[in-house]
């Protein structure tokens, strides 16, 4: 039986300023790690019995801090301490009725109980390898950028089709970084002494044909996590307290022998040793109260071979036996990525590291992890199990690399540095997709200088990033930057389906349809761009890192969301490379929006689901149906007319005065094309008749055609909020293709409109023996 005890977590947000709205590189920002407490986990205005019956049992992990910040959108729970080593339906989308009812209508058994711990049921991913098993991600390389991965855990090892699951394992943070420069020589017996003063002996069997050793050392706290440094601080403490007891018995029974065989002490020399029996006891006693465990250290030493830059660690200090952890024993490491080799501090710490050597041996770079996350997030994208098919991610034939943007110098938050280097770092080994689970609120949506590196990196290299839409949620405008705030990057919120909450949430009353988390941030965006792309199941138990001292673990949160949209883009991915079909950010994301189905039943809740549930099996028909049709982004400018402020995406009326008068918009669609499209054959030709539509004609007016070329085309929309009632109301406005219709909306504008209430005040006095009060 698993154990499905709940381990409740705190997470805390950075004061510090977003830095998606900021130019500069230095900024931090944290993982969007998200808590779900007891009474908000999944709850939903139609099901608030349903919220406060249940989730008085579940807590949400801590992964680091996070909050409103940047950090890895999750909680989580433990599972199992094993071991330790127009609607997103138009045309192909379909409607809510049979989708949901075929998740709905479920009874949990041993599978079902086992598939809704890794849901892919609920985006048809199941059934479409089933019917697809070649395209199970195969041929495609996701980057994971997050807190950093575990090369051990359980399911990360090799894909479906027997290659290395893991093609590199790199820290963009830095935290990591060991000077090496300092070059010493072995004397003849092969001893040399580390940079941390203790001598140490090299292995006579190593290859080095310069005899230059170069050494370094690290306190080894500053490479682990917070929750494993205490968990290590506290078993040597224990250890300590062992042996420090033993001593002061020790010193008890000499100075006890020493009272029995004197009972009388007048010689001088006999006063003098016991007094230094006695302060020796003293002094073990009070030396537990003035107990401070600053770290070992550990001795790292780098040489070249001849072929590559070779790596090995002392670790004694870590170790109880002093014949374990000796340098000459270590197995020597070379960079991940040729070897995909990693290593084990101790058996203590069951922490894995992976060792890569830069700047001609002069810094060594010790990757670990700095949270559980990001081991979390890849196994949900792309874990292969071939014990236990049920418990594979979404894509287990996709290969990944791991880029580590958590800084475990600054409790896993990233910085603009890191962020640019795992951009870089995703490109050489040419990645067909990114996941980043990680964001934060920010000033100024699509803006900033990782944005236009991403939208470089998009338009220029077909890169497809997708991206967490944050935990803020139900409030509006909630969503996180970057996955919820950048229009090149596919913003993901979470899904919650009744086996889920059967299943993996132990919930005894599920709700009988499926619904987003309410957690889940919401759009619009302050710019009015809808926000939220797509949904995916938001929760999973997926592996962790070793040092956890289990195997799996449950988190919820966009966070697993965003790797579950991007394992399903995978599997699409792999089935357009076999057969041949064109790959563009732009027709994959059209793909899904088009093909999703509806969750919740009124225009607004697109705001929190954005145009729904993907579903792989739709989205790769709609792919193959439009093979043909241009690879073309719709870039969408909004102005009010005769009014010169930076354009939006959208259209968002928040303010009394404005719901309370009709006003006239100028709107600019301008095609995109990749670059490197050619003028003759792509540009000129392109030619577009389109019909434009509103979700009601009574509030908003638009033109009925419009003519689209290469060069853009402007229209205007008319906004008439007047006869509206208090409250949240959404509209759209899409533009359909007159000679292929059933590609259904070719781009979408979003219209939210918040009318206010006005509160009456009563201006009367109120009176006491001491001052009058008014309210103003």
């Amino acid at each position: 039986m698993m154990d499905l005890s709940l381990q409740l977590l705190q997470v805390h947000g950075p004061s510090c300023p977003s830095y998606w709205a900021s130019s500069s590189s230095s900024s931090l920002s944290r993982p969007r790690d998200f808590i779900i407490s007891s009474s908000s986990f999944l709850l939903h205005r139609r099901l608030k019995s349903f919220g406060r019956r249940s989730f008085s049992r579940s807590r949400g992990i801590r992964l680091r801090r996070s909050g409103s910040s940047a950090m890895p959108c999750s909680s989580s729970e433990n599972l199992t301490a094993s071991r330790v080593g127009c609607g997103g339906g138009g045309g192909i989308g379909g409607g809510v009725g049979a989708e949901n009812a075929s998740v709905a209508n479920f009874k949990l058994n041993e599978s079902t109980f086992l598939a809704s711990l890794m849901p892919k049921k609920e985006i048809r991913a199941d059934r479409f390898v089933e019917d697809h098993p070649e395209f199970d991600g195969r041929g495609v390389v996701i980057a994971i950028f997050d807190s950093g991965f575990d090369p051990s855990a359980a399911g990360l090892h090799v894909t479906s089709d027997g290659k290395p699951k893991v093609l590199d394992v790199i820290d963009c943070t830095g935290s990591g970084d060991i000077d090496t420069s300092t070059v010493v020589k072995a004397d003849e017996d092969g001893h040399i002494r580390g940079a941390s003063g203790v001598p140490l002996v090299v292995n006579s069997s190593w290859k080095n044909p310069t005899g230059e050793w170069r050494v370094g050392c690290k306190l080894v706290y500053q490479l682990f996590t917070d929750d494993l440094t205490s968990r290590v601080k506290k078993e040597r403490r224990k250890n300590w307290d062992e042996k420090n007891q033993e001593e002061i018995a020790k010193a008890l029974k000499n100075l006890y022998d020493f009272d029995q065989k004197h009972s009388k002490v007048e010689d001088t020399k006999l006063k003098k040793t016991r007094e230094d029996l006695q302060s020796k006891v003293d002094f073990l006693k009070k030396q537990a109260d003035k107990y401070e465990d600053k770290g070992p250290v550990i001795d790292a030493v780098v040489w070249h071979d001849g072929e590559v830059w070779r790596v090995a660690l002392d670790t004694q200090s870590l170790e109880e036996d002093p014949d374990c952890g000796k340098l000459a024993d270590f197995s020597p490491l070379t960079n991940y990525r040729i070897e995909r080799k990693y290593g084990v501090f101790s058996r203590l710490d069951a922490c894995s590291f992976v060792a890569n050597v830069y700047d001609e041996g002069k810094v060594l770079s010790i990757v670990t992890d700095s949270s559980p996350h990001g081991t979390h997030v890849a196994g949900i994208a792309t874990a292969h199990h071939p014990e236990e098919h049920l418990l594979n991610g979404v894509a287990p034939g996709a290969q990944i690399i791991s880029c580590k943007i958590g800084d475990s110098r600054l409790g896993s938050m990233e910085t603009g540095t890191g962020l640019s280097r795992a951009l870089i770092a995703a490109l050489e080994h040419n990645c067909d997709l990114v996941n980043m689970s990680y964001g934060e609120p920010a000033l100024l949506p699509d803006y900033g200088r990782f944005v236009d590196l991403v939208t470089e990196a998009v338009n220029k290299r077909r890169l497809i990033f997708v991206s967490s839409a944050g935990n803020s949620g139900p409030a509006l405008t909630t969503v996180g930057a970057p996955g919820g705030t950048t229009s090149s990057i596919i913003g993901v919120g979470a899904y919650v389906s009744p086996a889920m909450a059967a299943g993996a949430h132990s919930v005894v009353e599920p709700p009988s349809e499926g619904l987003e988390y309410t957690w889940s941030s919401r759009g619009p965006t302050s710019d009015g761009d809808l926000g939220v792309c797509i949904s995916a199941p938001g929760g999973a138990v997926a592996p962790v890192p070793t040092w956890t001292l289990q195997r799996r673990m449950l988190m919820n949160g966009t966070s697993m969301a965003s790797p579950s949209a991007c394992g399903a883009i995978a599997l699409l991915l792999s089935a357009m490379k076999a057969e041949g079909i064109p790959v563009s950010p732009y027709t994959v994301r059209r793909a899904l929006e088009n093909t999703s189905t509806p969750v919740g039943d009124l225009p607004e809740d697109k705001l929190t689901t954005g145009q729904g549930l993907m579903q792989v099996d739709k989205a790769y028909e709609y792919l193959k149906k439009f093979q043909d049709c241009p690879c073309v982004n719709y870039q969408i400018k909004v102005n009010l007319s005769g009014k010169t402020i930076p354009p939006s995406r959208g259209i968002y009326l928040r303010e009394g005065t404005a719901c309370r008068q009709s006003t006239e918009w100028t709107v600019q669609v301008d095609p995109k094309f990749h670059e490197g499209a050619s003028n003759l054959k792509e540009l000129v030709p392109f030619e577009e008749c389109l019909e434009l539509h509103t979700t009601d004609e009574g509030v908003v007016r638009v033109p009925d055609y419009l003519l689209l070329t290469h060069n853009g085309r402007s229209f205007n929309v008319v906004v008439d909020p007047t006869n509206l009632g208090y409250g949240v109301h959404y509209f759209e406005v899409y533009g359909i293709d007159c000679k292929a219709p059933e590609r259904v909306p070719l781009f979408r504008i979003p219209v939210t409109i918040i009318f206010p209430e006005t509160v009456q005040i009563d201006l009367q006095f109120i009176s006491t023996n001491v001052f009058h009060l008014r309210p103003h």
